[in-house]
């Protein structure tokens, strides 16, 4: 009996243990064809698989080669080659869930993205949330998975978009343990970006509090990466560059955007360049220390900033420049409530780096390259007062410093300081040709510029310092905008050593639209070029210390001639300035009241010929011409010999005027006649006096009368009318 019940039992347990081996080795070719077979019920999906090998017995699970495809089951969203899980059975029994160890080989993921659409948006759990869920939860008390291991991943990404495809290889992934609910997860990750780029990064989550920390050591990653999404902001064409950096990211991850971000960057071989290929900027190495990044207040906080070997170019066109062509029009629609920016840095500085200067709206092209420019900032705050220091070099040996002292968002309130050394002015000679006409052929200039900027009111001292400047002959087919004499007014304003010193004072309000310092600076230096140019003597004698109100004429008596003390000093002072100047031509133009002269005159000949009366044949001397003016008109002699000429001629009655008398006795042709003798005998005696007793050379010298026509319109005082010319220049009207 009791064999039969063990044959029985033994028979029961056999039966029991081959059904129990034929559901081991039967699960995995059923669930393996169960979910390739409704896979498109269970997720939406096609799913296919090579081998899917289920161990009850040991808690393992392996397949080879998965492939999740796209929901239009022709292109794989996902795959992987080896896949590997092994679950610790017992400790299912206290409803704890623990794999001790998770393999992943060769994983592949394809991410598109469309606007706020995804290609697995479908397969993410969409929950009802009017809905509670009241019934008690079975998951596990505990989740935790150990030895978690990727290797060899692939994942690409595209915003299909902006037609940008970003593809990272070598992903590599390994977790020792993940602990969900309690204790700290740590792993690390290893991908390779593009061709060149690689990423290692350690992640440590506080399973608790949900808080991380991110290091992540980026090397050689090009920026191009993200040029498609910078674009959405900027006109950029160009957009190069390699960045490396050892970063720190602590965050949560229930508040995705609340990170902070501390460690250093650099980067090498960056350009950038607008949509119109203009040059914007470049570097050859930068590299910055962060000390605090905080995407959600705005806290932007750097140890330093420093960049070699970088180039910043402005082009300024006709209607734009190379800076404001790279933004595009701000959207009023969209209202911005970000808090306002908070951005420091301890150490601001960029080296051996140059600025090119190119101005494209005049008819020449300009360019300046300002080479080994260093420039410095020490705790440099947006929101704070600054003190900016530059320096650097102009082609041929110049140097140039420039300081600026104020706040970025106040720039109503300012100082500005320029200084400019030893600069070839022949470097700015397509500006002088398109506002004069001229070309700069030499010379060197210092420019010292001290700007103080008080509620937008400027007030600027400019000392212009220049030496042995030249220009070539003015290209009169240009149309310019100022008609300045500029040969003329340099020679009048070099000194003895060829050097021009002026200062030059502005004053304006920088809000005002018309207000520009380059114009106002350009057309106060055309203004004194052509006030000089006009009134050369007057500007001579300025800067000799003689009165320049005395420069314009020399008063004259219409028939003197010899001259006074007063007038002798008058032309000892223009011939020390033709001394100076001997390219200079002196004219002296005398001017008389042509109708009041010649009255003058004929009363000044009855005098003389009165006067000849009466010396006697034995005591013949030479009558002068103050005693010619000795002659009183009521000298009772002299009114008996003239009423004695008007008789013998009976031209006129003995009853008119003194006046009408004399003029009875001469024709107005010979009136005019002698006059003009008298007056050139005075021009000679004047040349004589200049050449010999003040040693000044013929050909500096014009002393004549005016032309007739000139004489009978002159109404005004007798003057010899002063002038100072430059062979071969060219007037200011020309």
């Amino acid at each position: 009996m009791k064999s039969k019940s063990f044959k029985i039992l033994l028979t029961i347990t056999s039966a029991i243990a081959i059904i129990v081996l034929i559901l081991a080795l039967g699960i995995s070719p059923v669930t393996k064809n169960y979910i390739e077979k409704h896979s498109k019920e269970l997720i939406g999906r096609k799913v296919q698989m090579k081998g899917l090998h289920i161990n009850i017995f040991t808690g393992t699970l392996e397949l080879d080669s998965i492939y999740l495809y796209e929901k239009n089951n022709k292109d794989v969203f996902a795959s992987i080659d080896t896949f590997f899980v092994n679950i610790e059975l017992t400790k299912l029994l206290s409803k704890n869930l623990e794999i001790s160890e998770l393999k992943v080989v060769h994983p592949y993921l394809d991410v598109l993205q469309k606007g706020d659409v995804f290609n697995f948006d479908d397969l993410m759990s969409k929950k009802n949330s009017s809905k509670k869920d009241t019934a008690h939860s079975s998951f596990p008390k505990s989740i935790v998975i150990r030895n978690i291991y990727f290797r060899g991943g692939t994942l690409v990404y595209t915003d299909q978009l902006l037609k940008n495809t970003i593809k990272m290889n070598d992903l590599g992934v390994s977790i020792p343990e993940l602990s969900f609910g309690n204790g700290n997860t740590k792993g690390g990750v290893h991908l390779k970006i593009g061709d060149i780029a690689t990423l290692d990064s350690k992640l440590e989550i506080n399973m608790k509090t949900d808080g991380y920390k991110l290091n992540i050591l980026v090397k050689n990653l090009a920026v191009n990466i993200v040029k498609p999404y910078v674009q959405q902001y900027y006109n950029i064409n160009q957009f190069e560059g390699l960045v490396s950096g050892n970063l720190l990211i602590v965050g949560n991850t229930n508040h995705i955007m609340d990170f902070k971000l501390s460690g250093t960057s650099s980067a090498s071989g960056f350009k950038m360049t607008n949509n119109k290929n203009e040059p914007i900027v470049s570097a050859e190495t930068a590299s910055v220390k962060m000390n605090n990044i905080s995407y959600k207040t705005s806290t932007y906080l750097f140890d330093y900033i420093h960049a070699s070997n970088a180039k910043l170019d402005f082009i300024l066109n006709p209607k734009t420049n190379n800076i404001s062509a790279l933004f595009k029009p701000e959207d009023k629609s969209k209202s911005s409530n970000s808090a306002p920016m908070t951005f420091k840095v301890t150490d601001l500085h960029v080296d051996n780096s140059q600025l090119v200067y190119t101005d494209n709206t005049l008819n020449s092209p300009f360019k300046l390259p300002i080479k080994r420019i260093d420039f410095l900032a020490k705790n440099f705050d947006m929101n704070g007062n600054n003190d900016f220091k530059i320096k650097g070099s102009f082609p041929e040996g110049g140097t140039a410093r420039f300081s600026w002292k104020g706040n970025m968002n106040d720039f109503s309130n300012q100082q500005i300081m320029m200084n400019l050394q030893n600069m070839s002015l022949k470097l700015m000679s397509p500006y002088c040709k398109y506002y004069t006409a001229y070309d700069i052929t030499t010379g060197n200039m210092n420019f010292i510029s001290k700007n103080n900027i008080r509620s937008n009111n400027i007030t600027s001292s400019n000392t212009v310092d220049v030496y042995k400047m030249n220009v070539g002959k003015k290209q009169k087919q240009l149309k310019v905008k100022y008609n300045v004499p500029l040969r003329l007014a340099l020679y009048i304003m070099k000194d003895k050593d060829d050097k021009i010193n002026f200062d030059l004072p502005v004053k304006g309000n920088v809000k005002d639209p018309k207000f520009s310092y380059k114009k106002i600076i350009f057309k106060t230096i055309v203004n004194l070029m052509v006030k000089v140019a006009l009134s050369p003597l007057k500007f001579l004698a300025n800067s000799l210390g003689m009165n320049p109100d005395k420069m314009e004429s020399i008063a004259i008596e219409p028939l003197q001639s010899g001259f006074t003390a007063e007038q002798y000093s008058q032309f000892n002072n223009l011939s020390t300035i033709i001394k100076k100047k001997p390219e200079m031509v002196l004219s002296l133009t005398q001017y008389v009241n042509l109708p009041d002269a010649m009255t003058e005159f004929a009363l000044y000949k009855t005098k003389f010929s009165y006067l000849n009366s009466l010396q006697k044949s034995e005591n013949n001397t030479v009558i002068s011409n103050q005693d010619v003016q000795s002659v009183q008109n009521n000298d009772k002699d002299f009114v008996q010999y003239l009423d004695t000429l008007v008789k013998h001629n009976g031209m006129v009655s003995l009853q008119t005027t003194l006046q009408e008398k004399v003029n009875s006795l001469y024709s107005p042709d010979s009136l005019q006649v002698g006059l003009l003798n008298k007056l050139e005998k005075r021009n000679s005696y004047l040349k004589n006096y200049l050449m010999t007793s003040n040693e000044i050379p013929e050909k500096n010298l014009v002393i004549k009368t005016a032309q007739i026509d000139s004489l009978r319109m002159y109404k005004e005082n007798a003057i010899y009318k002063i002038g100072m010319t430059l062979p071969g220049a060219e007037k200011p009207n020309e």
